[in-house]
């Protein structure tokens, strides 16, 4: 079947015209005596679009024993055989979780032809060689569906393709190189752009290796180079922090000792203005705001800032709704938090989780976030932070009003004890109406945790307790309000203003010219 000469048949089929006319660089590197191309037979070509991925995918390269193969798309992650009794046959074996896949391709000639003085040996087969980028197609719906919000979930979706992993090694040493460059004598903006320049050359190849359907796909791009961010950004997480610190530490020095300041005095949301419907408790804020210095990545931890301020406002929501209720109020409750109101509770918030960090962080996801819009709620949550931290600076709580009740927010079993009796004696005064507006959302909550305590005790009636002395609480420390320092909150405040988008029109300009190109590559 051998011949060394090209006839009619293969000088007429599409495949073999494109590869000539587009491939030719990778030709003579595709020859003889350790690669094969196979080349799908007229017939077989209809309705398939002759992409980069598609022709990589039927150059195959001697790997192993005799008659083993593997190709330039996918390379080890899916293994070829060619061989056998006459006709020979392509045999393909992909892994899919437990299962093998196999799928046969007939060769019906084979050919020898020059290119550049180099001997290509061509194989025409009766079928399009079965590849993965069918299944990779079918597994992006599953991994499209899952928003990627953490670094996990980033490397999940770039490993789960078979066309990733071949050139996730690649990107491992782009990585590291990157990270040789990363020092704090360099400027920011020159990290930006190193930083610019890997991702969108990462996103590109990626993309290139998928089905034509998920290239053109707007959601597909987005959420692929939502995924390099987090992952390219959080492997290189720790110099980058690096410098982020050394660069901001003196004016965290001043954020930390105000918060330090603000938390002794027990700031209440009260006094800063948020109605008694929508004051309570935020413990989920600020666990999720606390658990900031614990991501690895700018985008990691933006998605962590617009988690706590999703967390304040349900809970605050939810607040209003268990009032509305309780009081039998007519219509729907007002459910919507003005930014006056939704800032103030997420100041309560920062002060109580005591990130020691914040003025780097804020640094940090305004300069190294580079999959984000301005007008994504993520981007939105980051300039509420930093309002938020703007005024925290400007406090004087001395200038505040004094709250009407002290929030005590540790608590002996004595006190326990003296502040659910007073509790049950408010509900037992109202009676039967619940339509007093003196009774606010976190009565109800104070009512609920009495109600627990009774049940608790009568549990546990056999049990006893010796009362803490509480002499040395924290809640009870005579916390002055500090002395506005206006030198530091100007230093701060010149610095804050100092900070720039990182969000600049070249990314994106140079991204939709790199997708207005790739669309255009797929209709040539």
């Amino acid at each position: 079947m051998e011949a060394r000469m090209t006839d009619d048949t293969l000088e007429s089929n599409d495949f073999y015209k494109h590869i000539k006319e587009h491939h030719g660089e990778q030709l003579v590197g595709w020859c003889e005596p350790h690669w094969v191309i196979c080349v799908p037979q007229q017939s077989s070509l209809q309705g398939v679009e002759l992409t980069p991925p598609l022709v990589e995918a039927h150059a195959l390269k001697q790997y192993g024993s005799s008659g083993q193969y593997i190709s330039a798309l996918c390379g080890e992650s899916l293994l070829y055989e060619v061989g056998g009794e006459e006709p020979r046959v392509v045999m393909s074996y992909l892994e899919d979780g437990p299962q093998v896949l196999i799928s046969k391709a007939t060769v019906l000639n084979e050919y020898l032809i020059t290119v550049k003085d180099k001997v290509i040996h061509l194989l025409l087969v009766d079928a399009v060689l079965q590849t993965p980028q069918d299944q990779d197609r079918e597994a992006a719906q599953q991994l499209l569906a899952t928003p990627i919000t953490s670094f996990a979930q980033a490397e999940k979706f770039l490993r789960g393709f078979h066309c990733h992993r071949v050139l996730m090694n690649e990107v491992e040493k782009a990585i590291n190189e990157a990270g040789q460059q990363v020092r704090p004598s360099v400027a920011v903006d020159q990290l930006q752009n190193l930083l610019q320049d890997l991702l969108l050359r990462c996103w590109e190849t990626f993309l290139r290796r998928h089905h034509p359907d998920l290239q053109r796909q707007p959601a597909f791009q987005d959420h692929l180079f939502r995924a390099f961010d987090y992952y390219v950004c959080g492997r290189l997480h720790g110099v980058l922090w690096w410098v982020v610190t050394e660069r901001c530490q003196v004016v965290d020095q001043l954020v930390r000792t105000r918060l330090s300041h603000l938390r002794h005095a027990n700031l209440s949301a009260l006094q800063l203005g948020v109605p008694a419907n929508y004051y309570t408790p935020l413990p989920a804020a600020v666990v999720e705001l606390a658990a900031l210095a614990g991501l690895e990545g700018a985008v990691g931890r933006l998605q962590c800032v617009n988690s706590t301020i999703d967390l304040i406002q349900a809970q605050a929501k939810a607040a209003r709704v268990i009032l509305h209720q309780y009081k039998d109020q007519e219509g729907e409750p007002e459910l919507e938090l003005g930014r006056e109101e939704l800032v103030a509770l997420l100041t309560t918030v920062v002060v109580q989780a005591q990130c020691s960090h914040l003025v780097a962080n804020i640094y940090y996801m305004t300069h190294f976030v580079f999959s984000v819009t301005e007008d994504d709620p993520l981007w939105r949550s980051l300039g509420l932070l930093r309002l938020t931290l703007e005024k925290i600076m400007k406090l004087d709580v001395a200038r505040l009003p004094t709250p009407t009740r002290t929030l005590r927010k540790e608590l002996s079993l004595q006190d326990l004890i003296q502040v659910s009796a007073e509790v049950e004696s408010r509900f037992e005064t109202k009676g039967a109406s619940r339509s007093i507006g003196d009774i606010t959302a976190l009565d109800l909550q104070l009512h609920q945790l009495t109600q627990q305590i009774q049940l608790s005790t009568e549990a546990h009636s056999q049990s006893h307790f010796t009362p803490r002395n509480s002499s040395g609480r924290r809640s009870d420390r005579a916390a002055a309000s500090p002395t506005q320092d206006s030198g530091k909150a100007q230093t701060f405040r010149e610095f804050l203003a100092s900070i720039p988008s990182s969000l600049r029109e070249s990314l994106r300009r140079r991204q939709s010219q790199q997708r207005s190109a790739i669309q255009s590559s797929l209709h040539e």
